[in-house]
């Protein structure tokens, strides 16, 4: 399966403006409003590869809560973390859950795209350990 970026966020505008910029610089890009929909596009694709940007807060499950359950099984899908209502308690838990890295909306693209470079490379990384 090809790597891509999943993205999970809520806010259809988020989902609309970061998914565009992604496929501006060549990424393939799946994008959904929460994390059971993320789940059940996904399926059978397990284990995912590529980088998943995830908001903390989607409905039902919260990002924090699909990170703590779900990356045993996506061990090759580092998790970038996003969230407008940051907090030192919800940073510490997305690290201490394996999260890649932790961003607070508004978003600073370039170190955004940054991250998401690193992890792509991280995924390519884990796939070839496994």
């Amino acid at each position: 399966m090809n790597a891509k970026v999943w993205l999970v966020d809520d806010d259809l505008s988020v989902r609309e403006s970061l998914g565009f910029l992604l496929k501006t610089v060549d990424y393939d890009v799946a994008d959904f409003a929460d994390v059971a929909a993320l789940d059940a596009a996904s399926d059978q694709q397990a284990p995912l590869r590529g980088c998943l940007l995830l908001d903390v807060r989607t409905p039902a499950i919260g990002g924090l809560s699909w990170l703590n359950d779900e990356t045993r099984r996506h061990p090759l899908l580092p998790v970038i973390i996003m969230t407008d209502h940051a907090s030192i308690e919800a940073c510490r838990h997305a690290f201490s859950h394996s999260a890649f890295a932790f961003f607070i909306k508004p978003l600073d693209i370039e170190p955004l795209l940054q991250a998401v470079f690193q992890a792509m490379n991280e995924s390519e990384l884990r796939a070839r350990r496994a």
